[in-house]
């Protein structure tokens, strides 16, 4: 709307332009406040965390070490809250639970433990609080009694996006 306006009670004239213009800063002021509310959405709606996983893998324990299960994405920041293992199919008396992930670009074993299925808790808590991972995380395992081969090693882990 074009045109003069007056304020009742007062002689000079209100500029409509500026009002306008007041009104379109308010509109952009508007509209980054609702970009940064949902940038503030997004990280908060991470703090619920993801889905658990579980699962079990079935290999050639004995021949070799072989993967149990690979956690997390390449270039993708976690927190991984816990992981479990069950070794209540297998017989050794060393069962070895090791994890890799990439330090520096090369994949590098960050993590070993020896376990005896015969005398430890059947459920292994190889990761029993947070840590931070940006990387694919290869849990393997390797158990030193040939029976094992063939047979399911459970697993269940949570992770949290960051």
């Amino acid at each position: 709307m074009l045109g003069e306006f007056y304020i009742e009670g007062k002689k000079e004239k209100v500029d409509i332009s500026d009002i306008l213009a007041g009104v379109d800063e308010l509109k952009t002021r508007l509209d980054e406040l609702e970009v940064k509310g949902d940038a503030i959405k997004s990280q908060s709606d991470k703090l619920a965390g993801e889905a658990p996983v579980s699962g079990s893998s079935i290999a050639n324990w004995n021949v070799a070490e072989s993967e149990v299960v690979s956690i997390g994405t390449s270039n993708v920041k976690y927190k991984l809250h816990s992981l479990l293992l069950s070794i209540h199919n297998l017989m050794g008396t060393v069962i070895t639970v090791r994890l890799y992930m990439k330090v520096n670009g090369t994949e590098r074993k960050v993590y070993e433990q020896a376990f005896d299925a015969s005398s430890d808790p059947l459920g292994l808590w190889i990761v029993n609080g947070t840590v931070g991972i940006h990387d694919v995380l290869r849990v393997t395992l390797q158990s030193n009694n040939a029976t094992d081969d063939g047979k399911a090693v459970d697993y269940d882990y949570m992770l949290e996006a960051m």
